[in-house]
């Protein structure tokens, strides 16, 4: 019977290595040949299978392996199904890793086999949870049913719907509604053992270790290198890593923590506006001389040509005051109106206020119309504010038909 080469040579490895500490030479001739003799039996496909498949039952097979949270902790095996969704977060599901084992250590070589990868690029476990005709014939022998050893085997992956949790497993109480859900928290292995290995392709790769040595000695390194700080490395399993998982034991024992703390927030100096430029930024304090002085040209008794155009000077000045908060937003980042707080900012607003918009503000002018309306209805107020009691009802007045006249003529200072 022709076995799959890998098969093969994981059989052939493991007699190789069950020999070493027993062939000795001062064995006679007849006791190293009874040594290969049995040596050729128990790694053969009719006696090793069987016994692997009745170990597999001491072997789980896991996602979340619950002792990294404690050696001594024991609840269910779980494998989580969580589906991928681009939505941004380091989470089981969205990263592609492999599933891990726990269980009693003289087991381990069933998980070697079953990770085995065959001729077809499938691994012996892939064929036998899909029961593939392949494995069939790779597993047709003597001393057992495929049967018996497809089930011996899949019995690493439990199918225990009673989900049981240990005293001995971090727990977390997380309020929902007027109540609380108390969780388990468990380790993902899987993605564990992806990042420890990227950062250590990171760091200490021949690569990178050859850039580092170019930098320390001033040398042109085209390749360069990347690092990642404030780590912490942790330890898993003291010095037997084994009894916390396979992969944990690939790792030696170790893993890298990145850095999780709360963010550097700068203190913004200007506040953006997200519904309303004129409500939510301008202070009508700001510009109270301006509109005190204003207000004491409309109530002069004189109604000259000087005293219009001192009126009209005042209006520009405030105008031209409320431009410069106007320059400043313009200088933030294009594209800042865009964020998600300013949602709910009139879009004649964001083309006046965001350099995103600046082909659209030169283009297209009927968003000046309705700026020029709401800078009227703000100037009003802000006269109403700083005036109290003395303010004119300007609003019922000639005047709020020339304030707009007034803006409209000066148009091009708004783009």
């Amino acid at each position: 019977m022709k076995v799959d080469p890998a098969i093969q040579s994981f059989l052939d490895k493991r007699k190789e290595d069950w020999l070493k500490g027993r062939l000795k030479n001062n064995l006679s001739e007849e006791e190293q040949s009874a040594l290969l003799q049995e040596a050729g039996e128990k790694f053969s496909l009719v006696e090793w299978l069987p016994d692997a498949a009745k170990r597999a039952g001491q072997l789980s097979l896991v996602s979340h392996p619950s002792k990294f949270s404690h050696p001594g902790s024991s609840c269910t095996a779980i494998i989580a199904d969580a589906p991928y969704a681009p939505d941004g977060f380091l989470r089981s599901g969205n990263l592609v890793t492999d599933l891990d084992w726990f269980g009693n250590a003289a087991a381990l070589d069933v998980n070697k086999f079953l990770s085995l990868i065959l001729i077809d690029g499938k691994t012996i476990l892939e064929h036998l949870e899909t029961n593939s005709e392949y494995i069939q014939n790779e597993f047709s022998i003597s001393t057992e049913s495929y049967r018996n050893l497809a089930q011996g085997f899949l019995s690493v992956k439990k199918s225990n719907s009673d989900f049981l949790t240990h005293e001995r497993i971090k727990q977390v109480y997380f309020p929902v509604e007027e109540d609380y859900h108390l969780l388990s928290v468990l380790t993902p292995s899987g993605i564990l053992f992806e990042l420890t290995q990227q950062i250590r392709e990171l760091k200490f790769s021949e690569a990178s270790k050859q850039a580092r040595e170019d930098k320390k000695h001033d040398r042109l390194n085209t390749q360069g290198y990347d690092d990642v700080f404030n780590l912490t490395l942790i330890g898993f399993g003291g010095t037997k890593p084994q009894n916390i998982s396979v992969l944990n034991n690939q790792n030696g024992g170790k893993a890298y923590l990145l850095p999780s703390l709360p963010p550097v927030l700068e203190q913004r100096e200007l506040r953006l506006p997200t519904r309303d430029f004129f409500r939510e930024t301008l202070w009508y304090r700001h510009f109270q001389e301006s509109f005190q002085r204003m207000h004491r040209l409309l109530i002069a008794d004189i109604n000259n040509l000087n005293i219009r155009q001192g009126r009209d000077h005042w209006i520009l000045s405030i105008l031209d005051q409320v431009l410069q908060k106007v320059w400043a937003f313009r200088e933030q980042p294009q594209g800042w109106s865009e964020g998600l707080n300013y949602k709910d900012l009139h879009k004649y607003q964001k083309i006046w206020l965001d350099d995103l918009y600046l082909d659209e503000r030169i283009s297209e002018t009927d968003w000046i119309s309705r700026v020029i309306e709401d800078f009227s209805r703000w100037f009003i107020f802000a006269y109403a504010k700083n005036l109290g009691d003395l303010a004119l009802p300007l609003k019922d007045d000639d005047f709020y038909q020339h304030l707009k006249s007034l803006l409209h003529k000066h148009e091009e200072a708004f783009l």
